[in-house]
């Protein structure tokens, strides 16, 4: 829902609920109902107040809801396959079923559910893919494509573009009849030496036709044979040249590369940024920018360009206090002229500004022109601001010469933002026009235009779901005690640890679903408890060594620049050093390890040599025991004198044996026994040592 603060609007700012009476000037006129008192704020306050999500667009005494997408440009059949779609993965969402469990889910899923009578696992995981990157049921709706190739075999594609070539770039006329006659001899001729399974099948003249106008250009004949403007005027026709002629009717954006060179002071490193641009067509009054360090921008940085536009620019002199003037321009503009090129068509842009009713124009093939306004912006920015700078690029290459630009930079990220705003803002918002179709400041012209034909810039009611929308990133990432890893710094905030707190009280998985933009200063994490997102701020550590402030704009590029640049650091550092450091430590524990043994050894012999109690273990030597030998009839041999075993001595007496009789079994018989007499037949034995 967009709104705009114009009479009877209603916002809530802290405990104090209020309503806009009227605007006066620079101020608003405000009912303060928590109060019954009236009140006058300045529309910048009230900006600021939106900027920093402490103002709430009140609806009917409640909270606003989200934007809403709009199904009018669907049909049936494609919003019945969008809704099959999402309801099959519905349940593992909600985490109602684990993704080992998909695989029978989806074999055992009804026939009349499946979108387009079929579904698979693999289906499954890419519908999930698509769910996650915005959370958008409208990017579950299949793609409309068109054939993907001419059904001609490659031979005769090779014949048909060897006889377009030849003829479609000729100045002289030859006719599309007389180029097939030649196409059909050719291909008669090939076919006599082949066999009859290998003949080459001639296409039609209709489908000749059709080839050569999707790969003939025939511009640049015609433009030999009528001149430019005859051919502009077949090719292209009579355009009027329609201009937008109130503020926020058309917003055209642009990009460029700058014509200087950033350095980065700790790193040493270059980069070339590209500048993206957006102006209000109508009184030239600048929209937004947005810095980029790669060479093209895709759909994120469109977004994010997008983003800056619409929001209040507030708080930009805190962070570049040279700036002198104001920049009031915001809002959600009817429509954007972009560039018919292809990094600039992207489904996410579209689909964005859909759900803020932006209509989303192109202009046509090789015919910039259309926007000529912010391409001579443009130019003029990177002539006024950034080709004076030392380290510049030039325009031209004949013009640098011999100028080192590399050897020469001295701008880092910061002031390059510094100079951006100052240029912006002193040098064009605030500049008199002298245009053809401007005359004016377009900073008076905008707030002139705004005035005159009563128009209240609009905005989104809910600030944070503003960001959510057009984040073009998303991830699963493991909330820890520190927060959440990104880009090898951590986010952490209260909310997110009492998030993480109740998933582990509950048993749950800590993986969460993270969304962010190009500004990495903040994140958003899915609460699936509550069903809404929760913001996470990044720390910070490791921010000071990289030079970084988080009060300016963390790009996520240089940040994950940098990251990298410590990882691959890290890579390139010889480790061997630390393992010889752990292999000259194991070394020096086995020698303690020997070391430790042979004292416990030779404590333990010294403690044997002393010991005077009698011990089975260490044993105790027969002169210690001096009444052993007498008690005990027990000789010690010499092995010379006795090589034999123990052999029992005979009789004393040499009387026999005495033999005692065995009783029966069973009986129990107790006879008379001389046990002196048994004694005496005993013989004492020898022990020899061998």
């Amino acid at each position: 829902m967009l709104i705009d603060f114009k009479y009877g609007t209603q916002f809530r700012i802290g405990t104090n609920i209020y309503e806009v009476l009227r605007h006066r000037d620079d101020d608003v006129e405000l009912l303060n109902i928590t109060h019954d008192t009236k009140e006058l704020l300045s529309l910048n306050e009230i900006l600021s107040a939106y900027n920093e999500k402490r103002l709430i667009i009140l609806h009917e005494g409640q909270d606003s809801g989200v934007i809403e997408y709009s199904t009018k440009d669907y049909t049936d059949v494609q919003i019945d396959i969008m809704e099959k779609r999402y309801k099959a993965i519905e349940p593992i969402i909600e985490r109602k079923i684990r993704p080992s469990q998909i695989k029978a889910y989806t074999e055992n899923y009804p026939e009349e559910l499946k979108p387009n009578g079929s579904i698979s696992p693999a289906s499954i995981y890419r519908w999930l893919d698509l769910w996650y990157k915005r959370e958008n049921k409208f990017d579950l709706i299949p793609q409309t494509r068109g054939p993907k190739d001419h059904r001609v075999s490659t031979e005769v594609m090779t014949e048909v573009s060897r006889i377009i070539f030849k003829y479609g770039r000729k100045a002289e006329y030859v006719t599309i009849k007389d180029e097939y006659d030649v196409l059909d001899a050719g291909i008669k001729n090939i076919n006599l030496t082949r066999e009859a399974h290998e003949q080459l099948e001639i296409i039609s003249e209709s489908t000749y036709r059709r080839i050569r106008k999707e790969t003939v250009d025939t511009y640049e004949r015609d433009k030999e044979h009528m001149g430019a403007n005859q051919a502009d005027l077949k090719h292209n026709g009579v355009h009027s040249n329609t201009r937008a002629t109130r503020p926020l009717e058309c917003m055209e954006c642009d990009w460029t590369p700058i014509d200087c060179l950033i350095v980065d002071f700790e790193l040493d490193e270059l980069f070339r940024p590209v500048l993206m641009y957006g102006m209000d067509q109508a009184v030239g009054e600048p929209m937004g920018l947005n810095i980029i360090f790669k060479k093209e921008p895709d759909a994120g940085d469109w977004k994010q360009l997008i983003l800056h536009c619409i929001l209040p620019k507030t708080g930009f002199k805190e962070l570049y206090p040279r700036v002198e003037k104001n920049w009031t321009a915001y809002g959600v503009p009817q429509s954007i002229l972009l560039d018919n090129a292809k990094v600039n068509d992207a489904k996410e842009v579209e689909e964005v500004c859909s759900a803020l009713r932006i209509g989303l124009r192109y202009c046509e093939v090789a015919s910039g022109h259309q926007k000529g306004s912010v391409e001579q912006a443009l130019g003029n920015l990177n002539h006024k601001a950034f080709q004076g700078l030392v380290g510049s690029l030039f325009s031209n290459p004949t013009e640098r010469g011999q100028y080192d630009s590399a050897a020469k930079a001295v701008v880092d990220i910061k002031g390059l933002y510094h100079i951006a705003h100052i240029a912006i803002v002193d040098m064009v918002a605030n500049n008199f026009n002298r245009g053809q179709n401007i005359q004016g400041v377009p900073e008076h012209l905008w707030a002139k235009g705004l005035k005159e034909m009563k128009i209240h810039p609009q905005l989104p009611a809910n600030r944070q779901y503003l960001e959510l929308l057009f984040s073009s990133n998303c991830d699963t990432r493991t909330v820890g005690p520190r927060g959440i890893l990104l880009m090898g710094h951590y986010f952490f905030s209260d909310e997110l640890n009492e998030l993480r707190k109740r998933l582990e009280r509950e048993g749950r998985s800590r993986e969460v679903l993270i969304r962010y933009g190009s500004d990495l200063r903040v994140i958003y994490v899915k609460d699936e408890f509550n069903k809404r997102y929760i913001e996470a701020f990044i720390k910070s550590g490791g921010l000071e060594r990289k030079k970084m402030d988080k009060n300016h704009l963390i790009h996520a590029e240089l940040l994950a620049y940098l990251t990298n640049k410590d990882g691959s650091a890290y890579n390139d550092y010889d480790s061997s050093l630390q393992g010889r450091a752990r292999l000259n430590i194991e070394e020096i524990q086995q020698e303690c390890k020997l070391e430790y043994q042979g004292i416990r050894r030779r404590k333990r012999r010294e403690a044997a040599a002393n010991e005077t109690v009698a011990s089975a273990i260490k044993g105790v030597p027969i002169k210690q025991l001096p009444g052993l030998a007498e008690a005990m009839n027990i000789s010690i041999l010499n092995p010379e004198e006795n090589s034999g075993g123990i052999k029992p001595s005979k009789s004393v007496n040499n009387q026999d044996e005495t033999i005692i009789e065995k009783p029966e079994p069973g009986a129990l018989q107790v006879g008379n026994v001389d046990l002196d007499k048994i004694a005496d037949s005993w013989g004492s034995g020898q022990k020899e040592i061998s």
